[in-house]
């Protein structure tokens, strides 16, 4: 008995190897070579009111650490014990990792 090529709708299937063997015809044209000419990178663009919005979210941040800082929010015993708690944790989990 012969072994036929076997057709579906996405393409030959050799049954042999049991892969999907697609004819170069059908392929198209950096398919046929097996090289891409032309890589297509991804890409993301920004716009200028959104890099605005998020430099002005990052400067409202720094402003409101600065004015802890002046008030010496940062020296109360219950933060400074936060403060190193989450350090300490962000030290042993690095560690960890390596």
């Amino acid at each position: 008995m012969a072994i036929q090529e076997i057709l579906t709708s996405s393409g030959s299937v050799d049954p042999v190897k049991g892969n999907k063997a697609q004819s170069q015809e059908k392929l198209p044209a950096r398919e046929k070579t097996g090289t891409s000419t032309e890589e297509k990178a991804d890409r993301v663009d920004v716009s200028e009111e959104a890099r605005a919005l998020y430099e002005a979210e990052q400067f409202q941040r720094l402003e409101a650490i600065r004015e802890k800082i002046r008030r010496d929010f940062y020296r109360q015993d219950e933060v400074t014990e936060k403060i190193v708690d989450a350090v300490s944790k962000e030290i042993q989990g690095s560690s960890l990792d390596q």
